[in-house]
């Protein structure tokens, strides 16, 4: 069957609870393509980790958080992007109620 394209409202869209305070909504499952919408509560968060193969894209829609990427700390607000590449360690805490959209991509090593 033709992918033929699809419309996606997030505000409404049914959300799963996915534990420590996160609870989320796959938008978009391709092959190699993760696009998924995320709500976090205030105190939410995760420790250090990193992905072998995976490029992570967070784009903040509202919201405040701690996001530590490669050893540096960042205040992040609604309206900003986050990268993080393959194998580098992140961690995040979130500061208030957040919004985000959620992209990850795989990058097998060749």
């Amino acid at each position: 069957m033709e992918e033929k394209g699809r419309y996606i409202r997030l505000e409404g869209s049914p959300q799963s609870e996915l534990g420590n305070g996160f609870f989320g909504n796959n938008l978009v499952e391709l092959d190699g393509f993760e696009m998924t919408y995320l709500t976090c509560d205030e105190g939410a968060g995760h420790g250090f980790h990193s992905h072998e193969d995976i490029e992570e894209v967070l784009v903040f829609l509202e919201g405040a958080c701690t996001f530590t990427l490669g050893g540096t700390d960042y205040d992040v607000k609604g309206g900003s992007v986050i990268h993080a590449p393959p194998k580098i360690e992140h961690k995040v805490r979130y500061k208030e109620k957040s919004k985000i959209l959620r992209i990850k991509i795989a990058r097998p090593e060749k």
